[in-house]
């Protein structure tokens, strides 16, 4: 697919000698984060060609309406019931084949401070119901930390639930295994076989999946794709949920978000068919996506914390990547 040049522009905030971030109108994707001029500390293709509806590992992309698996693409809302696009068969994923991820967003504001875009998703894409207007800002704060607020409204009773799906790399090594990481989690979400929740909200404590204390990455379970739960409400503060470190690469980064869940992926099915932005194919294991966002398939489990949204409502998230020098 060939796009217009304002679908290619590089958005740049931030500075050479603190945090700077390039942004692509395509999917409001984030390309890079680099601290200090130094190798991007986020996951980027080379080819801006991969973003857009060809980015399906949704590098760095922001995701609507709907973050994570909706079991056999379809829900509920009250007797209502609605399909929507099958994108991970039988199952639908990050908002569907024509998801937040693969759209071209409109630049409403730019500066060297921030960026705010925005997107229109119309009444019944992707089988959603209701219009959907959705915005991205970003901006950088305290010269460390990439700050980002989904908004979105909607004009009928709906769901919707966003996220930024970055994948980072700290150490600029082929796996990112040897990271260590602390999830702020008493509990996880078991799935089946196809990834989705099975309805067991699982304590951490004696699995594979506890990492309430710091270790590698590698100390962990064989597979990693799994929501880890902070509670069943969405905060009004961001609360730090999970830091990532790298010895090798010298540096610490801490997530913070108003969600009340992270999906955590190892970034496995990476197959080194993606050029990197710093040389070189990106491997299996060569980025970690740290996804703050609702629980999946949140709109099948009444038990769950809800994605509805009516209208007259504002759906806030905000996220905060913090990022530390090491010694």
């Amino acid at each position: 697919m060939t796009f217009d040049q304002p679908a290619l522009d590089i958005l740049r905030i931030g500075s050479a000698d603190g945090l700077a971030v390039e942004i692509l109108p395509l999917g409001a994707s984030v390309r890079s984060i680099r601290l200090g001029g130094g190798r991007s500390l986020a996951l980027g293709a080379a080819d801006l060609g991969l973003y857009g509806p060809a980015n399906r590992s949704f590098l760095g992309a922001s995701i609507g309406r709907h973050a994570n698996r909706i079991a056999d693409a379809r829900f509920a809302l009250g007797s209502e019931r609605f399909e929507v696009s099958a994108n991970e068969p039988p199952h639908h994923l990050h908002g569907g084949t024509t998801g937040a991820w693969s759209r071209i967003w409109t630049v409403e504001e730019e500066s060297s401070d921030g960026v705010i875009l925005s997107l229109l998703s119309r009444d019944g894409e992707d089988g959603y119901p209701g219009a959907a207007e959705m915005t991205a800002a970003f901006s950088i704060e305290n010269g460390d930390t990439l700050k980002i607020v989904y908004e979105g409204r909607v004009d009928r009773p709906s769901i919707l639930g966003m996220t930024s799906h970055l994948y980072f790399n700290l150490s600029g090594e082929a796996s990112t295994q040897g990271h260590r990481i602390e999830i702020a989690a008493d509990a996880y979400l078991p799935v089946g076989e196809t990834l989705i929740p099975t309805g067991e909200v699982r304590p951490v404590d004696g699995t594979p999946f506890d990492f309430r204390a710091a270790k590698p990455l590698a100390d962990g379970p064989d597979m990693l794709d799994h929501n880890f739960c902070f509670g069943r409400e969405r905060h009004t503060e961001p609360q730090r949920l999970a830091t990532l470190s790298s010895e090798a690469g010298g540096i610490a980064l801490h997530v913070l978000s108003t969600e009340c869940g992270l999906q955590v992926y190892d970034g496995a099915k990476f197959d080194g068919t993606i050029e990197g932005l710093d040389g070189g194919p990106i491997q299996p294991h060569g980025g970690i996506a740290l996804e703050p966002q609702g629980w999946p398939d949140a709109p099948n489990r009444p038990d769950f914390p809800s994605a509805r949204i009516e209208p007259g409502q504002t759906y806030r998230h905000t996220i905060l990547y913090r990022f530390q020098r090491l010694g």
